[in-house]
């Protein structure tokens, strides 16, 4: 998918205007070497992708166990969570166009949201580029940001992961599990 021109200048001046977010520092799961505790699912901004996203949180519900609802948040566009059964979750926040600003960005209601979001992990499940899902994932502080591979997505998470065979998205699902060690 190409970018516009407004589009990557509003992505180039957030990118600026918000380094700090992505630091330089050794990376680590948790202060205490152990596995992340708490996640945030940056849900995708594609609807094709809305079953993918779907079975891929009640996977990860599933593997963390009784208590996986409470170590898990999640972020996306409306018309995606409306699909997904989002009801026994409590720390969810969806979006819409208003939420937007002129540029196609988040806006600064949504954007001081995200800034007060505490976990350690940020999961985009975007298979492709998606500015408005990368500026929030920057937006977050956490010391471990996943992503799917793309050019565009170097600035914006810690790890890249490349999907491989005919299973494009599942594989990369596969290899995130790996990732988090669930």
């Amino acid at each position: 998918m190409e970018l516009s021109k407004k589009t990557k200048a509003a992505l180039w001046w957030h990118r600026l205007k918000g380094k700090d977010h992505l630091s330089d520092q050794s990376m680590a799961l948790s202060n205490r070497g152990q596995s992340p505790g708490r996640f945030l699912i940056i849900l995708p901004e594609q609807s094709i992708e809305s079953d993918l996203a779907r079975r891929f949180v009640q996977t990860m519900r599933n593997a963390l166990g009784p208590m996986g609802v409470n170590q898990m948040r999640i972020i996306g566009p409306a018309q995606i969570g409306n699909l997904l059964d989002l009801s026994d979750y409590h720390d969810f926040i969806l979006y819409s166009e208003n939420d937007l600003n002129r540029w196609g960005l988040p806006g600064k209601e949504l954007i001081w949201s995200c800034q007060r979001i505490q976990v350690d992990a940020v999961l985009d499940l975007n298979q492709s580029f998606a500015p408005v899902s990368a500026t929030l994932c920057q937006t977050v502080t956490a010391k471990l940001k996943i992503g799917f591979y793309s050019e565009d997505g170097e600035a914006y998470y810690n790890i890249m992961v490349k999907r491989k065979g005919e299973e494009l998205a599942e594989s990369g699902f596969k290899e995130i599990f790996q990732i988090l060690g669930i």
